[in-house]
């Protein structure tokens, strides 16, 4: 518990951790209201002077389907999913690089290893105290995300249809959600140590999933089962729907689990084997 504490000591007196936590909920506000607000009311005149005065195409979310709500719900934010990358994923991916790698660029890991040597205990810390952020980043946006609902339903003319089970259902599932990719996050910077080259690399495999997705589907038609068992595909399957008939939500969620659980464990036996090194 005390190197817990400790852990999330080094993250709320990290600037740059903040900064990345203040990006994803301003990113993810600006976002919610912007696509579930604002264009839809434009869109049908609720404010603004109506499509007619302003002769362009604005896209319209159809918030008055069950589907489309429960899209809307999602912590990650109504444009994220298959074939997009939004603030709220990156903020969270890159939250989880910096809290894996700001030990090594400033030095804490030589005092956190001197403190404790058994470097299992140490991913054990840093797992406990980023789940305990991701746990409560994952309840802010799956705030904002229900309050920009329950704003633009009246502005879309559109009765509220998701069930009280199934709004808390996708609120909780995308919780956990948001917790996995900051441990995603943080598997990932421990592996690299360098924040530059742990930024680029989670960067890289994000924009990669989406590459070979988008191939995929124009070469086939439909999205191949081993295209849907990446991180955002299974991210937003395990928040709301399966895409493409892809695996269930709680499936999803397990195999998301899962596949966060080995890298860890990569992570782990990383740390374990190699020397430390403070990374400038």
């Amino acid at each position: 518990m005390l190197m817990i504490r400790a852990e999330l000591l080094k993250l709320t007196t990290t600037t740059a951790v903040k900064v990345a936590v203040i990006i994803g909920v301003v990113g993810l506000i600006l976002t919610q209201i912007t696509l579930l607000t604002l264009l839809p009311a434009l869109a049908s005149g609720a404010i603004g002077p109506g499509l007619d005065t302003l002769g362009v195409a604005l896209p319209d979310f159809g918030l008055e389907s069950h589907a489309a709500q429960l899209a809307a719900l999602s912590p990650l934010g109504a444009s994220t999913g298959s074939g997009s990358l939004g603030i709220a994923v990156l903020a969270v991916v890159i939250l989880g690089v910096l809290a894996g790698t700001s030990d090594y660029r400033f030095g804490g890991i030589v005092t956190t290893a001197l403190a404790q040597p058994r470097r299992g205990l140490i991913l054990v810390a840093k797992i406990g105290a980023l789940a305990l952020t991701g746990l409560l980043v994952g309840f802010v946006y799956a705030a904002i995300n229900l309050l920009t609902l329950i704003i633009s339903l009246p502005l879309a003319g559109a009765e509220l249809l998701v069930s009280t089970p199934e709004l808390i259902l996708v609120l909780v599932r995308g919780t956990v959600v948001v917790t996995l990719l900051v441990l995603l996050g943080l598997a990932v910077g421990l592996l690299a140590r360098d924040q530059v080259v742990g930024i680029l690399t989670m960067l890289g495999l994000l924009l990669f999933e989406i590459i070979v997705q988008s191939i995929a589907q124009l070469v086939s038609g439909t999205l191949p089962l081993w295209a849907q068992i990446m991180p955002l595909s299974l991210a937003q399957s395990a928040i709301s729907s399966p895409i493409n008939g892809g695996f269930p939500p709680v499936v999803a969620l397990a195999v998301l689990a899962a596949l966060v659980a080995v890298v860890l464990a990569g992570a782990g036996a990383a740390m374990r084997t190699r020397d430390i090194c403070v990374l400038r």
